[in-house]
């Protein structure tokens, strides 16, 4: 008698994507992860969080909302930071009954492609699953050498303070279990809450995974990166990883 082979269990998750003045890139970035999902057979959303944009990125998302029944639109009325957009998204994705909430640059520097790596992961249940830049696999490509050189060694540090087993902690492209995300109390509205949720997951007993991924360079004309490596920045990092004592 033959074994019938293992099916996967369903999976509903949904991808946010926190956005800031992406004009240029949201209807590139929202219709390829479209097409994507559409060929997965999942309950797969989109959910966009406007953060108080500038320009006509909520214009666009409206256009889309029109054309793509799986996506969910957030909007702030006022700028708020990276952390503050993940938040929102990550109460829509908790209030929506998904499963994992799955987060992506707006900017077309992370292929739709790799959310097929997190897949497996997910089927097993691991918490907290991050692509990374820095395992085999991985390649980053036109980003230039300073950028790149401080980022790898403040994530060598990240893995030695740590000790869990990742390679890319400030990596916004990730996937984290609903149930885990119940849990985070994160308060940092700017990049730093990569860092914050990391240490907050470690301290909740969480699993870990990685997902090797290429790292691009933004294309679109007119479009610039919001990531800035700021004192503020550095001094968050360490101080999530190193708080003081007393």
């Amino acid at each position: 008698m033959t074994s019938r082979p293992t099916v996967p269990p369903p999976l509903r998750f949904c991808i946010v994507l926190p956005m800031y003045n992406e004009q240029a890139n949201a209807r590139a970035c929202i219709t390829t992860i479209y097409a994507l999902l559409s060929s997965l057979d999942f309950g797969a959303a989109i959910i966009a969080v406007d953060d108080g944009s500038c320009d006509d990125t909520w214009s666009v998302l409206q256009d889309l909302a029109g054309t793509i029944p799986s996506l969910r639109l957030c909007r702030h009325d006022r700028n708020q930071g990276y952390g503050a957009a993940n938040r929102t998204g990550f109460a829509a994705a908790i209030a929506g009954g998904f499963e994992y909430a799955l987060v992506m640059d707006a900017d077309g520097t992370q292929d739709p492609q790799f959310i097929r790596g997190f897949l497996p992961h997910m089927h097993r249940g691991v918490d907290f699953i991050k692509a990374t830049r820095y395992a085999r696999g991985s390649r980053v490509e036109g980003v230039d050498f300073r950028r790149k050189a401080i980022s790898w060694l403040g994530n060598k540090v990240a893995r030695v303070a740590l000790r869990i087993p990742l390679t890319d902690f400030t990596n916004g492209f990730r996937a984290i279990r609903s149930d885990l995300l119940k849990q985070l109390t994160t308060h940092d509205n700017g990049f730093s809450v990569l860092m914050e949720e990391v240490v907050q997951a470690r301290r909740l007993g969480a699993t870990f995974a990685e997902v090797p991924y290429t790292l691009t360079v933004r294309r679109a004309p007119g479009s610039a990166s919001k990531f800035t490596y700021s004192f503020t920045v550095y001094r968050n990092y360490l101080t999530y990883l190193f708080p003081p004592r007393g």
